[in-house]
């Protein structure tokens, strides 16, 4: 390879780093901070890239920019293009385990909802420059996204089964009844099985295996419930508790935060009722033992030790 070749190829990494961090913040200023260089400097890569592939990136409209079409549809490409790099980086140099640049997550909807967003503000705070990207996949499309690189970590109830996924037991926790604040149970601190007979229940969708767990209890304890909501977004049904005046079945992770957010809302521990649920962290074993798996399982435990110490 000749020099000339060599620094073309580094100009050319360079100019996708300079439209990626614009088109990320929005301004030529916040990407020329990210990268440790002048706003001049920025605004040339992104004229020279416009020349290069001839059609305008930004608009430039009363002093703001604005992504055009045609650089929201090579974003992801980008984005995607800078991550691999990183990628690389880490797997030739375990040595050096910095916290990657971008973070892809995949997780369950409920996960997502409610347990994501307490973990990234952590993770924000210890590393403001972070960028995130998450979406909510099937367990198998995300075993699938994991095992070939398109998402760095997954949180699932049960291991991502593949060889090339490492899995991280997070927490174990107990299945909990959650009840509107004006509910007769509620003045239980623990509720006995039998008393939740009579009463109209929320339950999982049937694909869910926990409703098939729950069935076989209340029919061996002869517990008789009326299911007038069935769903299998356990937060969407949690919600919807004190306006149809139902009970729920949760892990208590989600239930509690479900509940401090929504006053009319409580759980309460069921005697007899002896489901748990599982939390684990899924990544790709170049990640094992990487600053950006610690910096997560950090969040995780930091956030919700004090609930958990509850059940150990």
């Amino acid at each position: 390879m000749n020099k000339k070749t060599k620094q073309t190829k580094i100009s050319r990494l360079k100019h996708i780093e300079a439209f990626s961090a614009v088109i990320t913040h929005g301004s030529m200023s916040a990407a020329a901070t990210e990268l440790g260089i002048s706003q001049p400097a920025v605004s040339q890569l992104i004229k020279q890239l416009e020349e290069t592939i001839g059609v305008p990136l930004f608009i430039r409209r009363n002093g703001a920019i604005f992504p055009s079409a045609r650089a929201e549809t090579l974003r992801d490409d980008a984005v995607d293009l800078l991550h691999k790099i990183d990628k690389l980086q880490m797997q030739l140099s375990y040595s050096q385990t910095q916290i990657l640049s971008t973070i892809r997550l995949s997780a369950s909807m409920s996960f997502t909802n409610e347990i994501l967003p307490i973990l990234l503000a952590y993770i924000h705070q210890r590393h403001e420059d972070a960028t995130f990207y998450v979406n909510s996949l099937p367990l198998v499309n995300m075993i699938e996204a994991v095992a070939r690189g398109n998402v760095d970590f997954a949180f699932h109830t049960q291991p991502l089964q593949h060889s090339n996924i490492l899995n991280t037991k997070l927490a174990e926790v107990p299945q909990v009844c959650v009840m509107p604040t004006h509910h007769a149970l509620a003045d239980y601190e623990i509720v006995p099985l039998h008393a939740l007979s009579g009463y109209r229940i929320a339950s999982p969708s049937r694909a869910d295996p926990s409703y098939q767990y729950y069935m076989d209890l209340f029919q061996k304890h002869r517990v008789r419930t009326k299911t007038v909501l069935q769903s299998p977004f356990a937060s969407f049904a949690m919600k919807m508790l004190p306006v149809l005046d139902l009970l729920s079945f949760n892990n208590a992770l989600i239930a509690d935060i479900i509940c401090k957010e929504n006053a009319d809302l409580v759980w309460r521990p069921v005697e007899g009722l002896d489901a748990v649920t599982s939390f684990y962290l899924g990544c790709a074993d170049w990640l094992g033992g990487s600053d950006t798996l610690h910096l997560i399982e950090e969040a995780f435990l930091s956030s919700f030790n004090p609930l958990m110490a509850q059940f150990r």
